[in-house]
């Protein structure tokens, strides 16, 4: 009996044996979120990718400070489903619409501005201040993924503040 093509065969081989490569935080429950925390003193600050993707990012300085967010060139790629292709090869795995979801925490005197960086937005309904002695919840959605021609893109949504 022909079973459609010469490298068939009539029953598959079933899987063996499969050890996923990756975890998915996003998968797991809001308990079990990791998140790893950086303190930082500068009253002007530009993230790391590292530091955004940590999830909690807390100032304890006395004056005002503005962070700056990564370029959307260098953390579009790091978050889950945008990664950019190779031009000519769009994969399956380049989304716009991917998100993270991180805190800043205004542990200081002084309040925390949340400055987009190169290739981002701030949602004009947000504000991207935190006062003192609060914590707000940020989302960021990619909204470009750089394939073929275009640049990488995201945008900024504020949550909401909780007080300390």
């Amino acid at each position: 009996m022909a079973t459609g093509g010469p490298n068939q065969t009539a029953t598959p081989l079933p899987v063996q044996d499969f050890t996923p490569q990756k975890t998915y935080p996003s998968f797991s429950t809001i308990i079990n979120q990791y998140l790893s925390p950086i303190i930082n003193l500068l009253t002007a600050y530009t993230l790391l990718v590292s530091d955004v993707l940590g999830g909690l990012v807390t100032s304890t300085n006395a004056a005002a400070q503005t962070i700056t967010l990564p370029t959307a060139a260098l953390l579009v790629p790091q978050i889950e489903g945008g990664q950019a292709s190779l031009p000519g090869i769009a994969p399956a795995n380049a989304l716009a619409g991917s998100s993270i979801r991180f805190f800043v925490r205004a542990g200081g005197a002084g309040t925390v501005t949340v400055a987009v960086g190169t290739g981002g937005t701030l949602d004009s309904l947000s504000t991207a201040t935190v006062a003192a002695g609060q914590i707000k919840e940020f989302l960021l959605i990619v909204t470009g993924v750089g394939s073929l021609t275009g640049t990488p893109t995201y945008t900024l949504y504020s949550l909401g503040t909780s007080t300390e």
